[in-house]
Parts: structure tokens; sequence; C-alpha cells
């Protein structure tokens, strides 16, 4: 009896498998014959994608197009996208997208980490940190400490060639890495919030054989230690220099040489920087026959209303001068007027002076010190034959009321200046070649701009 109820059993259980098998291919044997319709445009399901090898690009065609993406404002985001496309696109992309990160607050932390996968260099090191040649921090307040700053600039100390330093988190420990930073190039501290050492500042510069622009701290004062100024080695290569912060009136009568390829020097924000200590060092910076083309003065709270009057007679080969009306009268323009000793009287005809900015450093009562007319006359009396740019303070009122006629007279005259250098081939085209010359604008070269 038992042996049929199994045999009952295993029998009505295949039947019924045969069933289903049966039902199954009778509901697929519908579908086949069901009618196609045609695939829709929106409907993606419906298509049938076919997958293909996507087309080669020789590597020097990728490294011309991300020549171009990362010139772009979303350099980053675009590289970064390159970088998933194919493992070729991702090893071209890499050193662009390394090569000047952006960093901001949010993604500083990946950044650190990335740079230092482990607090001990001989550990483990990152591949990638030999890509970075610009790091700018100015964007960081808090978002970082003064020991990670010193560790991820000793994790970039061979490849960095520009650093921008944090506001809070620079300190005394990251010059150590900073002086093996053989390759810099341009080193900006001037948002440093914390006193620096000068002489430990001057210390890391000596080594720094290739550094070419040089930016202060702002900071009120450069803490207990002082340095002799006869002291200071500058870096050979130094051509921009920015000296602002707390430097006060020993240092700078103390300053006896300069760097020998100086072009470019900026005084600003200095407080405790006095008169005489301006005159003195710029007196000594006219006697150093030094090849300086720019020269720009604002934000000196203790300079008199007359005090940089004399500075073009003491640079006649100066080509930039940016400097605030607190400190200057029209006698600026006077090459009779005579002052720091000096025994010839300055030659305005050969001054070659291209552009003069007047800026602002928020005292009151110089609005009306300056106006376009003395520009003009100054020109019409045959002085600074190569004036062509002069910039002017929004808040000075030139393009306001009464002075703006003079504006647009004195914009007319340099105008007219720069056409005829254009025509003749003279001033700042002298050194183009011809195709740069028929595709420069003398617009660029000429008038009058109003700054912030």
């Amino acid at each position: 009896m038992a042996l049929d109820q199994q045999r009952n059993w295993t029998i009505s259980m295949a039947e019924s498998l045969q069933a289903t098998k049966d039902k199954t291919a009778a509901a697929k044997g519908i579908l086949d014959q069901t009618p196609s319709f045609p695939a829709r445009d929106d409907d993606p399901i419906s298509h049938n994608y076919h997958t293909t090898e996507p087309a080669y690009l020789p590597d020097e065609l990728l490294l011309e197009i991300l020549s171009y993406v990362a010139v772009t404002p979303e350099a980053q985001k675009s590289l970064y996208t390159c970088c998933l496309l194919s493992r070729q696109w991702h090893v071209a992309a890499l050193p662009y997208l390394y090569h000047y990160p952006k960093i901001y607050g949010k993604n500083y932390d990946p950044f650190y980490r990335t740079m230092c996968p482990s607090i001990n260099l001989r550990i483990k090191e990152s591949p990638l940190a030999s890509l970075v040649k610009v790091l700018n921090l100015g964007l960081l307040v808090h978002h970082s400490t003064k020991s990670v700053t010193a560790r991820v600039l000793r994790r970039l100390e061979t490849s960095l060639e520009e650093f921008v330093a944090p506001q809070a988190s620079f300190a005394i420990n990251s010059y150590a890495a900073l002086s093996k930073s053989h390759n810099l190039r341009s080193l900006d501290l001037s948002l440093v919030s914390e006193a620096q050492p000068l002489d430990m500042l001057f210390k890391s510069l000596r080594s720094l054989k290739h550094l070419e622009r040089l930016r202060f701290p702002r900071s009120s004062g450069f803490g207990a230690n002082t340095v002799d100024p006869d002291s200071i080695i500058w870096p050979q290569a130094l051509k921009d220099l920015h000296i602002s912060g707390g430097i006060d009136a020993n240092f700078l009568y103390g300053i006896v040489h300069f760097p020998p390829a100086l072009e470019r020097l900026t005084i600003e924000h200095c407080p405790q920087a006095k008169s005489h200590a301006i005159r003195q060092l710029l007196a000594t910076l006219s006697r150093a026959q030094l090849p300086l083309k720019a020269l720009s003065l604002s934000h000196l709270p203790r300079l008199g209303i007359s005090s940089l009057d004399p500075v073009l007679g003491l640079f006649p080969d100066l080509e930039e001068l940016s400097v605030s009306v607190d400190y200057i009268t029209p006698a600026i323009f006077n090459p009779d007027f005579q002052e720091w000793g000096s025994d010839e009287n300055p030659n305005f005809t050969n001054h070659k002076l291209r552009m003069l900015s007047f800026t602002n450093s928020g005292n009151p009562g110089v609005d009306d010190k300056f106006s376009p007319i003395d520009v003009l006359l100054t020109l019409d009396e045959g002085s600074f034959p190569n004036l062509r740019k002069v910039k002017i303070a929004k808040s000075l009122g030139w393009e306001r009321g009464d002075t703006r006629d003079e504006t647009e007279a004195l914009i007319d005259r340099l105008v007219e200046l720069g056409t005829q250098d254009y025509q003749d081939k003279t001033g700042v085209f002298a050194d183009m070649t011809t195709s740069q010359w028929k595709i420069a604008n003398w617009k660029d070269w000429a008038g009058v701009w109003i700054i912030d």
C-alpha cells in the first residue's frame, strides 16, 4: 500500500511539471507572434544599443586639448571629468589636474590626505605630490592647522614653484620646508595674520636661488626677533618685491643694498614707516642703478601730504608709477622741484614713464588735490613723452560733475598720442614684431581708466 501511494505521488508530480512546461511554451509562442511596434525615440529601453570601442586619439592631440581645458574657469571640474574617460585620458589629464589645484575649505582635507597618506614621509609618500606646482591656500582661514601646513609643504618641497600662505595656519615650523623648496619662484605671505620672525624669514630666503617674487606679511609686527639689515642676503633672481607689515624706520634706514635684478617694488600697509625712512629708502634705491621699471606706494599713514613729490625725479627710467594722492601734490610734475640733496634738476622731457596711477589711501580731503588738467598741462609742456595710460581711483571723482569734461579732454589727448605711436610704430609698439603690431589695438595702450 505504501509503495502504491509513493508511485501515485510521483506520477502526479510529473504530470503537473509537464503541464507547467506546456503552459510556459504556449505563452512564449503567443509572445513570439505578437506584432512588433516601432521603437520610440524617447524610450531608451526599446532601442538596441551597441557599445563600441572609443576612437583612439594620439597623446599629442590629447595634450593639446587639455592645454585649452586647463585655462578655463571650470578647469578643475573639467579635468576631473577627463580623468574618468579612459586610462589614456586619465594619464594625460592627471598632471594638469594637480598642477594648480583649486583649494578651498571643503576640499582641503581630501587634498591633505592625498598628499600626506601617512605622517611619516619615509613610510608612505604620495606619487601625486610631484605634480603640484602651484599651491594657493589663500582661501583657507581656520580649515587647517600649523602642523598640517608644514607637513604639506614638506611633501611638496621638491616640486613647488608658487605658494600663497594661509591666513591663520602658517607659522615658524613652515620655514624649514620653505627653505628646501629650491624651485620656488613666487612666495606670497601677505595674508598671514600672525607676527612672523623677520630673521627666520630671511634665513629661509637664502637658499631660494630661483625666487622671483616675494610678498611680505601684512601683520603688524615681526615679533621680538630683529634682523641686522646689513646681514640680509636677497635672492639674486628676485624681480618683484612687496614690502609691507611691521617694517620700521630702523629696518628701512639699514637697507644698503637691494636685489640686483629688482624690476618692481611695492611699499604698502606699513603703519610704522615714517616719511624720512621712506625717503631714505627711495634715495638709496635710486643710487643703486637697478633695472627698476615699476614702483607702487600706498597706505603709509605716517607720510606727509607732499612726502613723495620728488619720486619721479629720483627714477628717470621708471615706466610705471602707482602712488596715493594722500602723499603728493601737483608739484610732482615740476622739474625744478628738488629735495633729498639732489645735485641736478630732473628733466622730465626724457622721462620714460608710460603709466601713471593715482590711488586713494582713505584719508579725507584728498579728492581735489589732483585734476585731469594737471596731467594735461604736463603733457602739453613736453614732459613725459611716453605717458599713455592714466589710472584713477573711483573715489577721486574724475568721472563726475565738471571734472568729467576735463577727463574727456585728457582722454582725447592720450588717444591722439597713442594713435600716432601706432602709426609710427613707436613707444610700446616699437618692440613688437610685424604680426604682433598688426593685431595690436592702440585703445588698449592709451586712455584713462577708472579703478576701484
